[in-house]
């Protein structure tokens, strides 16, 4: 004996099933009753039919009882979905309990007859979902357990870290750093092998200093510089292993011949308002071990620092174009100011800005031996990192107006990485091929527009840090930009880690599936996402939490709304049979919510259409008073009452049975006085109830008075002819002929 328990009392009543009570539907038929049936039934084939038959397997119900064993990886509240609750929309769920980490739980669903794919999610105590399921739902057994990281993933956060493994070298002493020429130097007035000597402008021949062998290398001298000199029509030249001093307002103009042929060794101290330049294209080369130190202001047309040269800035560089570095341990650190359209970084070069650093258009960084720091603020139209160098870091703040691109080798010792507290804020982002980014607790990757998941396979992807506060990253929308199967996963996030998105994120699928398969219910073995352990997804506008901006940081402001999940019903629409020729279905339409995690459902009173007296009951057992006790005649489709309009009863549902199951039946008071009881309809009969789910949001909107069911849904009929068609009829109502609630 199933046990009802309405209200608090305890009332047996007969086993039960949406068929074994169907035998009969109608208690206290005559001849007038039996007449209006069989008319209900011939005008029911005519007119919502088509003239066709009705499948034999019918039985108006768009929900099928399914049996789902789940073995869970993580603690939490798992929740059933009929789409994926990481797109952004608040979805009714199928099915509400808690579950441990490694439990396996069996249960049974109403499943909607349309979904071939549902979503098991794992939520904490905030409502944030911390893993995601994507199973095949075709099945009424289905057997499915949640993907486990491998503890490699997590080995992957013992190895971060911020100092890169190349010393960055200190700035030249002040002293070096000359307000004059010291007294007792001669000008210079001619070529010479190595000595002393200064331009102050005055000069304006070729300057030749060849140097000097002293059998282990060339010696150039020392050359002070002051004044005005432009060398654009004359030869500029000094041996390797020259000192050069520009003091305060010095001006050295090269052109690209004299600003290519700079020798190797040199070291070149510009001194505070002092100033070298080139014309327009003309490329400033740093070449074999040449170091300039700036505290003035450096203009070129382009330059390189290539063969362990370095260019070291206190003050002012602007390069009118392409700025590079490459090959042997070459080194540009910006403490000042630093602007070029382009960043090339190549070979085992390296570059640290702990300034402001601005490059109008790519930053490229592709090798593997790569050293890219920035400590301070960095501005790039796009950044594109690629080989996979493993000294990316970013402790500070990076700005990309356009692209942030990452596509690395095939190695767990490459990414991109940030510091606690630092920030990255990018319009676009795209994670190709292999692609690691490791933040720091609060640390914010922010992306205004669009972020693109392309990995590779489980182990690449977003880590937050291994304990503490979480990092944040933010986008406005996270989307799939995988075009083919059987290329791995697309997205992964790890660690103490916050993936907040303001629109959508894409949905959970499998990658060894066609999207054609996919459609088909066909579920794979490599999901496209995974959320590791500590991680969670969710809206931003569902987050709680904030991060403080600061000179590094743009900062997380969460929207902190709670999230308020709506129910999923049954509804379940009747008709009355007060004329044979009405089949609008909202004689009464009472709905049943989707059982609690105590089993718990209510039971509510949504439409009245008809004028006859009407009951509502759940087997023998009844629920609430006549239906017109609780308001004035007409059904809410001319009234607009509110839905619903009462709540009947609460009842709880028997283990191992579903609210589709439920034999929610009604007793009508005929005008002849007989009453009849309809309830579900045998498989293959004609409907005089049709038993509905709800759509994502628990909602179904049931026809206008005296307008036919197959004209408010014009699949109807289709699927009451060919129940495998159509079982989505009920989420396709025409633009007109429906009650909109």
């Amino acid at each position: 004996m199933n046990k009802y328990f309405i209200k608090g009392i305890a009332v047996s009543a007969i086993a039960f099933s949406a068929i074994s009570c169907n035998h009969d539907l109608w208690n206290q038929r005559n001849d007038t009753t039996n007449q209006d049936v069989a008319e209900f039934q011939a005008n029911f084939k005519n007119t919502v039919m088509g003239n066709h038959d009705i499948d034999a397997q019918q039985t108006w119900n768009t929900a099928v009882t399914t049996t789902i064993t789940l073995t869970s990886a993580k603690s939490g509240t798992l929740k059933i979905y009929p789409k994926d609750p990481a797109q952004g929309s608040t979805i009714a769920a199928l099915y509400t309990s808690t579950i441990n980490s490694g439990e396996t739980k069996t249960f049974v669903i109403a499943k909607p007859q349309d979904a071939t794919v549902l979503y098991a999610t794992i939520l904490d105590a905030d409502n944030y979902i911390i893993d995601n399921l994507a199973f095949d739902a075709s099945e009424k057994e289905i057997t499915t357990a949640f993907y486990t990281t491998p503890a490699s993933a997590r080995k992957l956060l013992a190895r971060r870290t911020i100092q890169p493994i190349f010393q960055f070298p200190e700035d030249a002493d002040d002293s070096k750093f000359l307000n004059a020429v010291p007294a007792g130097i001669s000008k210079y007035n001619g070529g010479y092998a190595s000595g002393i000597s200064y331009l102050d402008g005055s000069w304006q021949g070729e300057v030749n200093i060849w140097g000097a062998y002293d059998g282990s290398k060339t010696t150039g001298g020392t050359l002070y510089i002051s004044g005005q000199n432009r060398f654009l029509d004359r030869k500029f030249y000094v041996a390797p292993n020259t000192d050069i001093y520009l003091v305060e307002g010095a001006v050295l103009v090269l052109s690209a011949a004299n600003a290519s042929d700079l020798q190797g060794g040199c070291n070149i101290y510009v001194a505070p308002t002092a100033k070298i330049t080139t014309p327009d294209g003309a490329e400033l080369v740093l070449n074999n071990g040449l170091k300039l130190y700036n505290h003035g202001i450096i203009d070129p047309g382009k330059m390189s620092i290539n063969n362990n040269s370095m260019l070291y800035n206190k003050n002012e560089v602007t390069v009118r174009g392409e700025l590079s570095t490459e090959n042997g341990n070459s080194v540009i650190v910006n403490d000042g100011t630093m602007t070029a359209t382009r960043l090339h970084t190549a070979g085992s070069s390296h570059v640290e800005n702990n300034g402001t650093m601005t490059i109008s258009g790519n930053t490229d960084i592709d090798s593997n031996n790569n050293t890219w720091v920035n400590n301070g603020q960095y501005t790039t139209d796009y950044f594109y990192y690629t080989a996979g160098s493993c000294d990316v870091i970013n402790n500070c703040k990076l700005t990309v107006k356009e692209l942030f691109k990452i596509n690395l080798g095939d190695t767990d010792k490459n990414g991109f990485k940030m510091d606690a507290d630092g920030g990255v804020v990018t319009k676009n982002f795209e994670a190709a091929g292999p692609s690691h980014i490791f933040m720091g607790a609060e640390s914010v990757f922010e992306v205004t527009e669009t972020a693109t998941m392309n990995i590779t396979k489980d182990l690449y992807g977003i880590y937050g840090p291994e304990t503490g506060n979480k990092a944040v990253f933010h986008a406005k929308k996270i989307v799939n930009g995988a075009d083919n199967p059987n290329q791995g996963f697309v997205a992964n996030y790890f660690g103490q880690l916050i993936v907040a998105y303001d629109e959508s994120h894409f949905a959970q699928g499998y990658s060894d599936k066609s999207a054609e398969q996919q459609a088909n219910g066909e579920i794979g073995v490599q999901p496209y996402y995974h959320i590791g352990e500590g991680a969670v997804v969710e809206q931003t506008q569902n987050i709680k939490t904030s991060v403080a901006s600061s000179t590094c940081n743009p900062g997380f402001n969460g929207g902190g709304e709670e999230k308020v999940e709506p129910k999923q019903y049954i509804y379940f629409a009747f008709e009355d049979l007060g004329t044979s020729d009405d089949f609008d279905f909202n004689d009464v339409v009472v709905r049943v919510s989707y059982p609690d995690e105590n089993n718990r459902s209510t039971v509510e009173l949504c439409a009245i259409g008809g004028t006859l007296p009407v009951t509502v009951f759940c087997d023998n057992i009844q629920l609430g008073q006549e239906v017109h006790n609780y308001g004035e005649f007409g059904d809410n489709t001319k009234n607009k009452k509110n839905v619903p309009i009462a709540t009947l009863s609460e009842i709880t549902v028997p283990v191992g049975t579903t609210v589709a199951d439920l034999n929610i039946n009604i007793q009508v008071t005929r005008t002849n006085g007989q009453v009849v009881t309809i309830g579900a309809p045998a498989a293959g009969s004609t409907p005089f109830r049709v038993a509905v789910n709800g759509d994502e949001n628990g909602k179904w909107f049931w026809s206008t008075e005296r307008n036919n069911i197959s004209n408010a849904y014009p699949q109807f009929g289709l699927w009451g002819a060919d129940m495998t068609t159509n079982p989505d009829w009920y989420k396709s109502p025409s633009n007109s002929g429906v009650f909109r609630w």
